[in-house]
């Protein structure tokens, strides 16, 4: 698998994994040069950001689902009031958006990372840098996140008569606020020479790789043999507790066992996954297993054509519907285009129509670590 884009070499937006786990870039180049770096599996969630921050740089917008077309009005707006915010009486400009900043040894690129938005102010020699998350999942604020402070360090070395970097991360599904840091120049110079530092400790070849819940989003995660080890062994120790073996721990140690428990899951399930596709190209390939055919769902598509058979059959309007269900989010885009609506005018004038009919259901309540950003909050 050949990153072209990256020239094969390590980005910002790995920053936070190379930190915590040195060896990995070791692996995934060894694995790359073998041929044997295997392309990453479909994700719906980061197909959908990347449609979005296509738009939101300026390019299809006319493929958008609502959902993404809410999303990039929200981006469009909070990027509005913090430039205006940010840029105070000085003249700015924009100096491009998804621009790829690279770092040089003498002439040899050695690292690189892609900014979403950037502004500079025309005399106070100000920078702005912007990055966007679509999703749900809450990210590390822009004073500890690794990624932004890889972006001030490109900065740094691609503007360097810059006197200070301000770096926000979007994201608006979490918070309508976004997470801000600011950087002087000596700071930034740290940064930067930070940077120079942990590529060279992740060229080390006896570099150690270490698994946690930065595996997820490894593209070796399923050839590594430590997070593979690190899996089994969390898989063990889930079968001595549900044999009785073991008590199921609570505390410090508690919080330990199910930061395990997170981390193995992405390696156990990209482990399944590289597996169906192996025995897709090779039956013969792993004993006693094989893919059988997936389930069958009925289903029927033609409503109009359910409900006039139904009522051959005898059944009664109230019936019928009584047992058929409605997708809220296509009759939301039903709604927007008999309407003329998008994004956030469509959500709210679809949900003060039909306010009186939609309940909320609530699903199963799930894990979630408190994260930094979060316990900063509750503590003031």
């Amino acid at each position: 698998m050949i990153d072209s884009e990256r020239l094969d070499l390590a980005s910002a937006s790995s920053a936070y994994r190379r930190r915590q786990c040195t060896g990995s870039q070791n692996l995934i180049a060894e694995l790359r040069k073998a041929a044997k770096l295997q392309a990453p599996l479909p994700d719906s969630d980061a197909q959908s950001g990347t449609t979005v921050h296509a738009a939101w740089a300026g390019n299809n917008k006319e493929s958008l689902s609502s959902m993404q077309t809410e999303t990039l009005e929200h981006l469009q707006r909070m990027e509005r009031l913090l430039v205006t915010d940010w840029a105070g009486h000085d003249q700015y400009t924009l100096l491009g958006r998804e621009v790829r900043l690279w770092l040089h040894n003498g002439l040899e690129p050695v690292h690189s990372g892609q900014f979403d938005a950037a502004y500079g102010t025309i005399h106070s020699q100000r920078m702005l840098i912007l990055d966007a998350k679509t999703l749900f999942e809450e990210v590390s604020p822009a004073e500890s996140n690794d990624q932004l402070r890889e972006l001030v360090a490109l900065a740094r070395f691609n503007y360097p008569r810059a006197r200070e970097f301000t770096v926000a991360i979007l994201q608006p599904w979490v918070s309508q606020r976004p997470s801000i840091a600011v950087y002087d120049q000596i700071e930034a110079e740290l940064a930067l020479r930070l940077l120079r530092a942990t590529l060279a400790d992740a060229a080390d070849p006896d570099a150690p790789r270490t698994p946690g819940t930065w595996c997820k989003h490894c593209p070796a995660i399923a050839q590594c043999e430590e997070a593979r080890e690190h899996s089994l062994v969390t898989y063990s120790l889930a079968k001595r507790i549900e044999k009785g073996e073991y008590v199921l721990p609570a505390g410090t140690r508690g919080a330990q066992v199910l930061d395990w428990i997170v981390a193995a899951e992405p390696v156990l399930r990209a482990l399944k996954e590289r597996y169906k596709v192996l025995l897709q190209s090779d039956p013969e390939s792993i004993p006693n297993w094989y893919l059988k055919d997936g389930k069958k769902v009925r289903e029927i598509i033609d409503i109009r054509a359910a409900y006039e058979t139904s009522a051959q059959a005898g059944i009664s309007l109230e019936d019928f519907l009584a047992s058929t269900s409605l997708k809220i989010t296509a009759l939301q885009e039903r709604f927007g285009l008999a309407r003329n609506l998008k994004g956030k005018a469509l959500s709210l004038q679809f949900n003060d129509t039909f306010s009186s009919l939609i309940t909320l259901k609530a699903c199963a309540p799930e894990l979630a670590k408190a994260s930094h950003q979060k316990k900063e909050r509750t503590r003031s």
